[in-house]
């Protein structure tokens, strides 16, 4: 399996590992080792894709040098292009879009009993996801944390997103099915539980048109042996008191947010229907640093949006400059086809709007030293994911490091182990990691084995 793009990719490629166990499959961690391998696409961008593509086409070429006898496609890309990859890529062997995969292992036996050579008619998979369709996964994240997706789809119109095109309307899964999810992966050792969706703070509205993702967060900080929830993907104008309250006062709550606010120019707020106006913006910013005190905030930028000026990027450079995100990641506009935005005027040309975004990030680069050198000689928690590339240090983050995205904090090899949540002094910084040295276990942890 190798599985590409966002945090909710990943736990679809969990759901389908769980199908093809279920089925009695073999799961290897080598593509040279397999019979068939699934490449789990993004679609979200040009890059994503053309990542997707050089991916599947990598694997398939081991067609010709090894045992594998198929390639299967399944994700975004795949929702968005299954026809077009279906007939430009020959040496895939099945296309499927988003399903809940239960279609695969069978497709699978096919291509290695060598019964259907061909594929084609997969671009739905297998039955459309249903709420409990998360429930049985393999989990392809350390023990320490797993991603709890809530809901499926967006409603929002933003003109440079395919995302609803490819995912469709938001559905949120009801609050007992995802507290039994929950506990569920707090028995097999999870600590954190890092709450993904499209639209976060939409959860609920499609039921009863309430946003209930304070109620859902407080059901699951009830769970034993969960220790810390974090909240990624909130939409900017709907972070409602009630989640601020949240953050600010549950124990397990990780004082941190990740709320894209995509640009702060109204104009380009506007081209972009993100439904909010700079001065909105810049208040619920203000509102988090008010109402949760210490909150980490990351948030992500677009830079070269068409009809972007001087001015505005102006706007976006002073707001770096002066709100310090904790975290920050920019990219620059991605113009994708069937989107609104693709045909409107005033393009910005690629290279303007990348050479904006490495300003911008050699800006936040400088808010990042700041920060972390802040931290050194503090004590903070530390929940240990693994080992380093080198085997040398262990790997671990502090509540202000969501997974995959943001720093890390390295510990001494025999200090603890994977898994613990340690308290840790932080005894140096760099640009993207801190190390620190072990003070104790957290109170309360159970002792290890």
């Amino acid at each position: 399996m190798v599985s590409l793009g966002c945090a909710r990719n990943l736990v679809d490629s969990e759901v389908l590992l769980g199908h093809v166990l279920e089925e009695g499959l073999q799961v290897v961690s080598e593509p040279q080792d397999a019979d068939v391998v699934v490449v789990n696409t993004c679609g979200f961008i040009e890059t994503a894709k053309q990542e997707s593509i050089d991916t599947i086409l990598s694997v398939a070429s081991l067609k010709q040098e090894g045992n594998l006898k198929g390639v299967v496609a399944v994700g975004c890309l795949a929702q968005r292009y299954g026809e077009q990859l279906s007939e430009q890529i020959p040496e895939l062997d099945a296309v499927f879009g988003l399903s809940d995969y239960s279609g695969v292992p069978g497709v699978v036996r096919k291509i290695v009993n060598g019964s259907e050579r061909r594929w084609t008619a997969t671009v739905d998979g297998g039955r459309p996801k249903g709420p409990r369709s998360d429930q049985k996964r393999c989990l392809l994240t350390p023990t320490s944390f797993a991603y709890l997706r809530i809901s499926e789809g967006c409603d929002h119109t933003c003109t440079f997103c395919a995302i609803p095109q490819m995912r469709g309307r938001n559905r949120s899964k009801p609050i007992d099915v995802l507290v039994d999810e929950a506990e569920g992966l707090a028995a097999a050792g999870v600590k954190e539980l890092v709450v993904v969706a499209e639209d976060s703070t939409a959860y609920g509205l499609d039921v009863d048109g309430k946003r209930r993702i304070h109620e859902l967060l407080e059901r699951l900080g009830d769970i034993d042996g969960i220790r810390w929830i974090r909240l990624m993907y909130a939409y900017p104008h709907t972070v409602l008191p009630a989640l601020t309250t949240f953050l600010r006062e549950h124990p397990k709550a990780v004082q941190y947010l990740d709320i894209p606010i995509q640009h702060i120019s109204s104009k380009m707020l506007r081209a972009m229907k993100r439904g909010v106006k700079s001065e909105q913006v810049r208040g619920i910013l203000d509102r988090l640093r008010q109402e949760v005190p210490g909150i980490v905030v990351r948030s992500t930028l677009i830079t070269g949006f068409p009809g972007e000026t001087e001015q505005d990027f102006a706007e976006l450079e002073g707001l770096v400059q002066d709100y310090r995100f904790e975290r920050l990641g920019v990219f620059p506009y991605s113009r994708e086809e069937d989107t609104a935005a693709f045909d409107l005027p005033d393009q910005v040309p690629h290279e303007l709007a990348e050479r904006r975004a490495e300003r911008l990030m050699a800006q936040q680069l400088e808010v990042m030293r700041a920060y972390h050198a802040s931290r050194v000689g503090t004590e903070v928690e530390v929940l240990v994911d693994g080992f380093d590339e080198s085997g040398e240090f262990l790997v671990g983050r502090s509540r202000a490091d969501a997974p995959e995205v943001d720093g890390r904090v390295l510990l001494a090899r025999d200090s603890c182990a994977p898994g613990e949540l340690v308290r840790a002094k932080i005894v140096a910084a760099g640009d993207y990691e801190c190390t620190a040295e072990v003070v104790a276990p957290r109170a309360g942890d159970p002792p290890q084995p």
